[in-house]
């Protein structure tokens, strides 16, 4: 009965065992994620409610998603940081095989049968006449950061922050029960967080009905199916538990044959068996010749104790329905019509129905279970359900909850309201509060009365889910849409979705066939998105005179300018690709510094100027504005700084902040591969190579690049080939490998013409192709190549390219046997150099020209260049070339000096990028959120840090890598 019958507690000794080992596993700093999943009734919530009763020391956070609030943005991280953690005492104890809350110690949490009616925690209310989740009562932190603009990636590395924090006090313990209604910004927030769990003392337990649902993010669902997790699937009950749960209930015992009975007829589910064994007597249970009546569903269960309310109680119960799962007592008397609301709420928590407790002077008041407010909910007449909702709608001052129950209150189309929706979602688009915008444009579709306008809804919202990174959802609306919908806004819609998933060829025949079928004046919105997406297309694809004007085209026809417009940067990509970098600084020669920046579209253009800065040899103005950027649009939506990450690591890379660079490329990486970004992911798996490879750690080059082939399996950009084929051909390279840097570049000889292949700015490699070439004695291909490429930097004036090209033509010379040639090319390459560019380009044209002067017999200008080429290797830490100087300067009869050797205090990767940043003088809280890592993760490694070189502070840290340098 609800709330009137005993609590107990049965079986699933197995279940809780593993939740123990996981427990144990985190208490020595291995995180742990554990799924729960179970059909409604199963038990997966009294599972945790024992299992939580011996996690003693533990700081517990929960939280619950509610069907009523998926939309309400970041509703359960809200309830996961303002609800006060709290420890749990010790479990009840044991009787026999079963578990029962006899002999536990003082205060004992309640123990359940599984599926039973009795509660979770109760929630409590807010103070609106709306359905108010746990977050809104008890807080409203990262809602509030959602209003002014925060996505989910930078929502979860705040709680990764405040995960850190807790671990002090003891393990994490993390629980969100019902999962499945989550909020999809907390989700995304909760995917982040879950995959950075290195070495923390956290155990997240995530409790749904399916663990493959579609509602939860691939993300997560990745990350539940993989190695550590353990995904713990609830079924029912064996013929010994149902005997065990008889017996705790005072039911005289049951023949086997009946136990088996009541097994097959009940699944084993322990609320219809629960309910069986309390409304059936013993006897008809037993008699296996008098057939079992139909088990009695929670509802009904929950619907004989509504009849026994009287009329104002039953009234307040179903207002309190409509309102969510918990309220103010208050709010539902008014929505109830219901002057005195205290004796009606006895009545309801009497019988079960509600509980309620005290907030901050104010009486709250909640359902016990999810299943019982949606019993007392689906069984409202249309009607009246109708009416109650139309009521809040008309009462509250909150517009979203107004939406929302007017959408409710909807028993037709209704094209107005449709209308109304699909304005509010593109104002919150524009804002970049993508789940909310999707979410009304859904609500739209499902209002309208037309099934072409509908398609239109539908349409919108792939965008915006696109941009949110949720693909799956977005690949399922674009199959769902009606065969009403316009064919060129079905076109726009599954090209945008092209592009995303890493399929240029698809989307552009898609974008294409829309742009020839659309309307511009009729569907502005469509026609607008349909030419940025052909902007950015053409970008990957290496066409930059059609970028530029696809650019021009999107901002004429449509004036406003959301969070989601990149029409600036993809107008200045264009213009940098296809040789025009001077037009395209004197668009931008005006802009503010970025820290002032106070627009999007401010941003966009510094983020194009960022690379074009790059790209012409202007690296420390391009650092300035790309970490800048960064630093100003850490609010923006994932693309972006997805995009600005990894061109600032890009930028730091040629100006020879390598350590910045493998941080920034690294992050790039991660976050493309997290918020599934398939377009960009190669491109940023390819950046984070290129370090690497230059150090020597060729393990962690091929993961990169590995990833960056795998991400193109579907096919691919031409951005996205060039890239990797660079970063292919700079690790064979680096270990001398000229088949294989020749056989990773020549391909990009036969992709045609495409700007972002030939303009040596943007993805310098032809001097790597030469070399190699030369290396093989293919001297006349060598030649070819070098003089195609040589006629663009010359007119292009790109003195870094200049300075590798002259400094292959110094080889090609000096491997044609003609010195006097060489020597004046590798003159020339010094001039070019000499007026800026890359460290690593002026090393590498000392170490060859080192080389030449030693093979032409004049060791003292050999050693003089040789000299200079290394202390740059060693500064950059290019252990491979720095060994070539080392074999170069002992054939000049100089004994090889220091080697970088890697680190050479035996530091990993992941130890040594926070000792960068530690002795930059950053806090573990600031290297946390530079690295995108917990305080704890660092703790550690910077624990290790200070064992493997004998030091105890930060100072002495220092102070020993400086006298190193």
């Amino acid at each position: 009965m609800p709330g009137g019958a005993e609590e107990l507690f049965v079986g699933r000794e197995r279940e809780l065992a593993e939740l123990d080992d996981a427990l144990d596993r985190v208490r020595r700093g291995e995180p742990r994620v554990v799924l729960v999943e179970g059909p409604a009734g199963i038990g997966k919530t009294a599972l945790i409610r024992a299992f939580l009763g011996a996690a003693r020391g533990s700081r517990v956070l929960r939280a619950s998603g509610d069907e009523g609030e998926t939309a309400l943005p970041y509703g359960v991280l809200d309830q996961l940081t303002a609800a006060p953690e709290t420890g749990v005492p010790a479990r009840p104890g044991s009787g026999g095989s079963g578990r029962t809350g006899k002999g536990a110690p003082s205060p004992p949490p309640p123990a359940t049968v599984p599926g039973s009616l009795s509660p979770p925690p109760p929630a409590t209310a807010s103070g609106s006449l709306c359905p108010p989740s746990p977050a809104s009562v008890r807080g409203s932190l990262f809602r509030a950061a959602h209003a002014s603009g925060m996505e989910p990636l930078a929502a979860g590395s705040a709680f990764l922050d405040r995960l850190g924090q807790l671990q002090d006090r003891g393990p994490v313990i993390l629980i969100v029960d019902d999962a499945h209604w989550a909020d999809r910004p907390s989700l995304r927030a909760l995917t982040f967080v879950l995959r950075r769990l290195r070495l923390d003392r956290v155990l997240a337990i995530l409790v749904t009905r399916d663990g493959d649902d579609p509602r939860l993010p691939e993300g997560l669902r990745r990350v539940v199916a993989g190695p550590p997790a353990v995904r713990l699937g609830l079924g029912g009950f064996d013929a010994g538990e149902l005997r065990r749960l008889g017996d705790m209930l005072g039911v005289a015992p049951l023949r086997p044959q009946a136990l088996e009975r009541l097994r097959e007829h009940t699944a084993g589910n322990p609320l219809h068996v629960r309910a069986l064994l309390d409304e059936v007597p013993g006897d008809i249970l037993d008699d296996t010749e008098v057939p079992l009546p139909a088990p009695r569903s929670y509802a009904l269960l929950v619907l004989g104790q509504l009849a026994r309310c009287d009329q104002r109680a039953r009234g307040l119960v179903e207002a309190a329905s409509v309102l969510g799962m918990s309220c103010l007592s208050h709010t539902a008397a008014t929505l109830a019509g219901v002057a005195d609301s205290l004796d009606p709420l006895e009545q309801a928590v009497t019988l079960g129905l509600l509980t309620e407790r005290h907030e901050a002077g104010r009486l709250a008041i909640s359902f016990p279970h999810p299943l019982v407010r949606a019993s007392v909910y689906q069984n409202l007449g249309p009607a009246r359900r109708v009416g109650l909702h139309r009521r809040v709608a008309e009462l509250t001052e909150d517009g979203f909850h107004r939406l929302r129950h007017r959408v409710r209150a909807a028993d037709r189309p209704d094209p107005p309201l449709a209308a109304e929706l699909a304005e509010h979602a593109r104002a919150q688009a524009t804002a970049g509060h993508w789940a909310g915008a999707a979410d009304h444009l859904l609500d739209a579709a499902h209002l309208s009365d037309s099934p072409a306008e509908r398609g239109r809804f539908m349409a919108e919202a792939v965008g915006v889910l696109l941009l949110d990174g949720r693909i799956d959802e977005a690949r399922r609306l674009v199959e769902d849409l009606p065969p009403e919908t316009a064919p060129a806004v079905r076109a726009c819609a599954a090209g945008h979705l092209a592009i995303v998933t890493g399929r240029p060829g698809a989307a552009h025949a898609l974008l294409t066939s829309a742009w020839a079928e659309l309307d511009p004046g009729g569907a502005p919105h469509f026609a607008r998105r349909t030419a940025q997406q052909m902007a950015l297309l053409c970008v990957l694809g290496g066409r930059g005179e059609e970028a530029v004007t696809w650019s021009d085209r999107a901002s004429q026809l449509h004036p406003d300018r959301g969070a989601t417009d990149f029409t600036m940067y993809t107008r200045l990509t264009g213009l940098c690709i296809s040789g025009r970098i001077a037009e395209g600084l004197s668009l931008v020669e005006d802009l503010p510094e970025p820290a002032l920046a106070s627009s999007q579209a401010e941003l966009d253009s510094l983020l194009g100027r960022g690379l074009l800065r790059t790209c012409s040899d202007d690296l420390p103005g391009a650092v300035a504005d790309l970490h800048g950027v960064l630093v100003a649009c850490r609010e923006r939506s994932v693309p972006f700084r997805i995009l600005a990450t990894a061109m600032l690591g890009q930028a730091e890379y040629r100006i020879g902040k390598w350590d910045d660079a493998l941080i920034h490329t690294e992050i790039a990486a991660s976050l493309s591969d997290d918020a599934e970004q398939a377009w960009i992911a190669p491109i940023c798996h390819a950046l984070a190579a290129l370090v690497p490879a230059a150090r020597g750690e060729r393990e962690r080059a091929m993961g990169h690049i590995r990833s960056a082939q795998e991400l193109m399996i579907h096919g691919a950009s031409v951005a996205a080939q060039t890239h990797t084929a660079h970063a292919r051909a700079h690790l064979a390279a680096a270990d001398g490998d000229h088949a294989g840097t020749v056989t990773a570049l020549e391909p990009l000889l036969e992709l045609g013409v495409h700007d972002i292949v030939n303009e040596p700015g943007v993805v310098p490699w032809h001097d790597l192709l030469i070399d190699a070439l030369i290396a093989l004695g293919r001297a006349e291909h060598a030649r070819s190549v070098l003089d195609h490429c040589r006629k663009l930097a010359v007119a292009r004036e790109r003195r870094s390219v200049l300075a590798a090209l002259a400094r292959s033509r110094g080889n090609l010379h000096a491997h044609l046997h003609e010195p006097e040639l060489a020597e004046r090319a590798y003159l020339e390459a010094l001039d070019h150099a000499s007026r800026g560019g890359s460290p690593f380009v002026q090393a590498r044209l000392r170490l060859h020209f080192g080389a030449f002067l030693r093979r032409t017999g004049r060791r003292s200008a050999a050693t003089e260049q040789l000299r200079a080429a290394r202390e740059i290797l060693l500064r950059l830490g290019a252990s491979p070339y720095v060994a070539r100087c080392d074999q170069e300067l002992a054939a000049c009869g100089h004994p090889a000096g220091d080697r970088p050797g890697g680190d050479p205090f035996g530091l990993t990767p992941q130890e040594d990028a926070v000792t960068r940043l530690v002795i930059r003088g950053l806090t573990n809280r600031q290297v946390a959120g530079e690295l995108v890592l917990s305080v704890k993760t660092v703790e550690y490694h910077l624990g290790n840090v200070y064992a493997k070189l004998g030091v105890t502070s930060r100072t002495a840290l220092a102070a020993k890598l400086t006298s190193v340098v």
